[in-house]
């Protein structure tokens, strides 16, 4: 099967909103990332949006979408209404990140982390179907969501980091690290059922990502670029935000002049910057990973023609 870019490039940017919703629910709960909250959500609603509108160029014509909307039934109607509730409790949360709201925010927040979740799971579902093997398994829509975890939690993580207190980078590079793990596992059963999927077929093989057409896609995008390269890096951010190295020898200087309370917040501010650029390296690299997934993904959904009609 083709790769259908359209529905590729919103898959990737629907599962990094998520993510995004998910961190700020999380933050809600916790009552941490305040400083953080309004850039987070209004960088959620764009992806979201934006992912809207790579979708509709699938549809070929925008009138089609309210055909989809009339069939309640569709997995496809069901993304949309995600979609839509979604973008509904985003921009209300957007709105009132502004201000100190915290009854209201505290409901937008777990709100948004129930649609962080099940936004990916619904999308992932709609291609469920019994005459592709490949994507008809629970496995499709968990990848979805660990996937987008993983990259939701690393870009929130990198913005605490910067711009966030310095008291809360070390909650949020822990729900880095917990993301790149979610993904890589989802990954890995993906993968799996890839091998085990039901009706085997050449075209079908997991023969194609071992040693085949696909093995670039696989060993080097999605293990290299997708698990080894984020895994390693979130485990060097952590590592850096818990012993940072002096940028300059001005910083040591600073940092021992001041000595006491103020020399460790420097240290420790130095240290999450560093963090930082880490947790940007890892958003890269699971950015490839995605996209290595999804092309096998669509490279393997070959079809059961008895099962079709």
């Amino acid at each position: 099967m083709a790769v259908q870019w359209p529905l590729l490039i919103f898959s990737i940017l629907l599962g990094a909103s998520s993510g995004i919703m998910v961190f700020l629910g999380v933050g809600e709960l916790k009552g941490t990332f305040k400083k953080v909250r309004f850039p987070l959500a209004l960088a959620a609603l764009i992806l979201l949006v934006v992912g809207g509108c790579a979708s509709a160029f699938h549809l070929g014509n925008i009138d089609r979408a309210f055909h989809i909307l009339g069939n309640l039934n569709s997995g496809l109607s069901r993304e949309l209404f995600g979609v839509g509730f979604a973008f509904i409790v985003l921009l209300i949360y957007t709105v009132l990140a502004r201000k100190d709201y915290s009854g209201a925010s505290k409901v937008l927040g777990v709100l948004a982390l129930i649609a962080g979740i099940a936004l990916p799971l619904i999308a992932g579902a709609s291609y469920m179907m019994p005459a592709r093997p490949i994507w008809n398994s629970a496995t499709l829509p968990l990848m979805y969501l660990g996937t987008g975890l993983g990259l939701g939690l690393v870009i929130a993580a990198a913005v605490v980091c910067m711009k966030g207190d310095q008291k809360d980078s070390g909650f949020a590079l822990k729900l880095a690290l917990t993301g790149v793990a979610v993904s890589i596992a989802t990954v890995i059963f993906f993968v799996i059922w890839m091998a085990m999927a039901p009706y085997p077929n050449a075209s079908r093989s997991i023969d194609r990502l071992i040693s085949g057409d696909l093995a670039l896609e696989f060993w080097l995008g999605t293990v290299g670029f997708g698990m080894v390269l984020p895994a390693i890096l979130v485990a060097l951010s952590m590592k850096s935000a818990a012993n940072p190295k002096p940028t300059s020898g001005a910083t040591v200087a600073v940092a021992g002049a001041e000595g006491g309370n103020a020399g460790a917040a420097s240290a420790t501010a130095a240290g999450a910057k560093q963090a930082a650029g880490l947790l940007w390296a890892t958003l890269i690299c699971l950015l490839i990973g995605n996209v290595a997934i999804r092309i096998i993904m669509y490279a393997m959904a070959t079809s059961v023609e008895s099962l079709i009609y």
